[in-house]
């Protein structure tokens, strides 16, 4: 049987045995729940999810003494770091005969460990996800290893002591074996035996952290490491949280040929190991280059190929797919079982292929509430289907957001994409208690998945983007999931609780304060309208023949937003600054293809996006174009080429006399609030800034000693109702007063029914109203509110009938 069939028959009756059990939907929780008629139909387009996709390759060549720092900007970022500097066997000469006069071995250094660092760090900050490999050779050189393995295993120890795996083990997705062989691809090397490949492996298991999978380049190297006979693959089982499942494989020789390459000894065998080992670890790699030699073999054919990336879960690929794919046109003759692809249908193989790497959630159907009481219970229900060809493997932080006006709160929910495999359907039910301060009227409800520990600034980086249309939220970095509407709770003491948090997790789950954030007035840059505000009168500089130029800024970076209208078949964005401090002139281009020139060295920080006739750069502050508090920019400029028309300039906007502000982003917004006597409730101002000085206000008024950047309110009474606020000033005296939260209602301490207020409800509180009720004795108007147990503003027979019934409670 042809090995495409085998797999396509594989499929049928197999796709759905990797998913564990889906979460299911209660059918009471269909009652009073409507659907948010959001477009169910899958888009056809490139999402660039965390952790999945095309890579970027970034070669970083390291030498002792010079390791540079180096910019990233994509989405998974793939390191070949050369460290072929430190070692013997590729940093000597060549005799005349061209052969290798041996060098020196020396330890990785501390410009090394530093400047790598700087690098991922720049990763962080620009929103990437990092793999890595570390190799000796960039070049094609045979035996470029240090003389001793033990050298080698020395500078892999050197990287697990600097620690710089854990401190960014949060964005990087796997680590490839590496290190041997040329290129470091494992073969023409010193130590490129399969027991050396395998000790090498086994090495990286131990200093790579837990969280990360490690990739080898054949799977008869995990065969050697295992301890079983490369024969045994097809029936090997892995065993989940065990170390073996953390190994995936790095395939350099991608539909090269019937075994990629040298990549399997028996291409099926081989592939049903692969299958079970990538719904916890990574498969992916290069596509071959010799396109005349794979032609030679029919493994590289969509009816072939399509099925097998489903079958081994191919999370990503470089970025040089292959072009002749653009030749075949996606039909119903590609379709693999268990997955709905009907929405590419007439689009190229080759975007089907581009689109379908990694994960790819469909939102299906989803229904929520469509009204819930103040501290009342928000239930949602949804279907999320993975198109795409494997699970996500890197963790997933989960949460769901409610937002009004701009301002929004959220909670973390207990959903693990990890599960949500490849061709299934999964029906998450989400029971969520909320806030009962919450303001009543609509809001829009949005599911967030997002990758890497990120901060306030860092909000819509990372996330997960559903393929539907018209349901992203950009600035959230989150997906619309419908409305409904809040309605007012008179129970002042349940408004005075403010938890918000999901009632049906597995196990107790994290709450949230109920904080309230905001988006308002924050320009994030991601090539889109994130809020009205990016592309308002306020950010407005220039406008002409129908374009515009929208230039802000806050304490970290300078945000330039263009809309030209275009028709460039391959655009090259051009940004240039004028630095009218200094006279310096910056010109700073992206090609499409990735390429970046800069006129000045290298853009340290500098990030571009864009999305049809909008486009968006982030300039951060300092050495790179010297911008900082203060700072008048002569000219700011985008322009746009293309470079498919001999270069020819489509259209420009520009504006002059910018001034740099002494600005920061607020990221907290006023929340209203109901508590109880001495309860303590911290009050933080979330910002950008540094230097910032702070002052907490009741009523506009200073409080006394209250000037850190967090505040606890803890009233005592009713005086202590009112406006709360903070005035945040720079180290350069720019002030801006921002209101936090607005306390309506002190709520006494004592217990309903605890008339005598002896700290119980007892026999004694029963007479008192009993009395009263026969005008026998008369309660105070405190008194009388602890009486009133129905909460009816009266007394009657029925405060007694509960009284009575909360005495025998507290007795029993």
């Amino acid at each position: 049987m042809k090995l495409s069939k085998w797999i396509s028959t594989f499929l049928a009756v197999s796709i759905g045995l990797a998913a564990l059990p889906v979460f299911p939907v209660h059918g009471a929780e269909t009652d009073g729940m409507i659907d948010s008629g959001i477009n169910y139909t899958e888009a056809t387009e490139t999402i660039n999810n965390p952790g999945a996709g095309y890579t970027s390759t970034l070669w970083m060549s390291c030498k002792p003494g010079d390791t540079k720092v180096y910019n990233p900007t994509g989405n998974l970022v793939l390191i070949f770091a050369d460290i072929g500097g430190f070692s013997s066997g590729a940093n000597g000469t060549k005799d005349e005969d061209g052969n290798m006069i041996g060098g020196v071995d020396y330890d990785l250094d501390e410009t090394f460990f530093t400047n790598f660092r700087k690098t991922l760090e720049n990763c962080r900050r620009n929103g990437c996800t990092v793999a890595m490999r570390f190799r000796y050779d960039s070049n094609g050189l045979s035996n470029p290893e240090p003389a001793t393995f033990e050298q080698m295993e020395r500078h892999i120890r050197q990287i697990q002591e600097d620690g710089f795996l854990e401190d960014y083990k949060d964005i990087i997705a796997f680590v490839e074996s590496g290190f041997v062989g040329t290129w470091g691809e494992q073969w023409g090397g010193k130590y490129c035996s399969f027991e050396d490949k395998a000790k090498v492996l086994d090495l990286l298991l131990d200093v790579v952290p837990d969280d990360i999978p490690v990739t080898v380049r054949t799977p008869k190297t995990f065969a050697t490491w295992a301890g079983i006979e490369e024969s045994q693959l097809g029936e090997y089982v892995v065993e989940p949280g065990s170390r073996a499942s953390r190994v995936g494989l790095y395939n350099d020789g991608y539909m090269g040929s019937d075994s990629d390459l040298g990549t399997y000894h028996d291409r099926k065998r081989d592939l049903t190991w692969l299958r079970g080992q990538t719904t916890t670890s990574y498969y992916g790699g290069e596509f071959s280059g010799n396109l005349t030699f794979a032609q030679k073999y029919d493994t590289y054919l969509p009816e072939n190929a399509v099925p097998e990336m489903y079958y081994t879960h191919l999370s990503y690929i470089n970025a040089n797919i292959y072009q002749l794919y653009k030749n075949y046109t996606f039909g119903a003759e590609y379709d693999v079982d268990g997955v709905d692809n009907s929405a590419y249908y007439g689009e190229t193989v080759f975007q089907f292929m581009r689109d379908h790497l990694g994960y790819r959630f469909v939102l299906r159907d989803s229904d929520l509430s469509q009204t819930v009481e103040q501290d009342g219970v928000l239930r949602l229900s949804a279907k999320i289907e993975n198109t795409g060809f494997a699970n996500p493997i890197m963790h997933q932080k989960a949460e769901l957001i409610l937002e009004k006006d701009g301002n929004y709160v959220k909670t973390p929910v207990d959903l693990n994409t990890q599960e949500w495999y490849s061709c299934t359907t999964v029906s998450p039910s989400l029971e969520m208690k909320l806030p009962g301060n919450l303001e009543p009227g609509d809001w829009n409800v949005y599911l967030k998945f997002s990758v890497g520990d990120n901060t306030m600034e860092q909000m819509s980086m990372r996330s997960v983007r559903f393929a539907n249309h018209d349901i992203w939220n950009s600035a959230l970095g989150a997906n619309y999931m419908g409305k409904f509407t809040v309605t007012q709770n008179a129970d002042a003491e349940k408004c005075s609780d403010d938890s918000f948090y999901q009632q049906n997790a597995a196990d107790d789950f994290q709450k949230s304060d109920g904080t309230l954030y905001t988006t308002n007035r924050i320009a994030v840059t991601d090539g889109a309208s994130s809020n009205a505000w990016e592309q308002s009168e306020d950010t407005l500089q220039a406008e002409k023949d129908g374009n515009a130029l929208y230039v802000t800024n806050d304490d970290q970076y300078l945000y330039v937003m263009a809309e030209i209208n275009h028709n460039a078949t391959s655009p090259v964005y051009n940004l240039v600054i004028r630095n009218q401090d200094t006279g310096n002139h910056y010109w700073l281009y992206y090609q499409n293809n990735g390429f970046i020139y800069f006129n000045s060295g290298v853009p340290y920080g500098c990030v571009q996006k864009h999305t049809g006739n909008l486009v968006e750069f982030r300039i951060p502050f300092g050495d790179v174009m010297g911008l900082e508090t203060g700072t008048t920019l002569a000219e700011v400029s985008v322009s746009i080429q293309d470079e498919a028309d001999s270069w020819k300039g489509v259209g420009s906007i520009s504006a002059n006399g910018y001034q740099i502000t002494d600005d920061f982003n607020v990221y907290i917004a006023s929340r209203a609030l109901v508590m109880k006597q001495k309860q303590a409730k911290t009050l933080t101002a979330y910002t950008s800034g540094s230097d910032l000085s702070y002052q907490w206000m009741k009523d506009d008024q200073p409080i006394e000693g209250a000037v850190t950047v967090s505040y606890t309110l803890t009233p005592e009474s009713e005086a202590d109702c009112g406006t709360y606020s903070v005035k945040i000033t720079t180290k350069n005296g720019t002030e801006k007063i921002v209101p936090v939260a607005e306390l309506t209602q002190v709520l006494s301490e004592l217990q309903t029914g605890d008339i005598n207020q002896d700290g119980t409800c007892n026999l004694a509180d029963l007479v008192l109203l009993q009395e009263y009720l026969l005008n026998i004795s008369t309660l105070t108007p405190e008194q009388g509110a602890l009486a009133d147990c129905t909460k009816d503003q009266m007394l009657d027979g029925m405060d007694l009938a509960v009284l009575r019934q909360m005495v025998l409670q507290g007795n029993a």
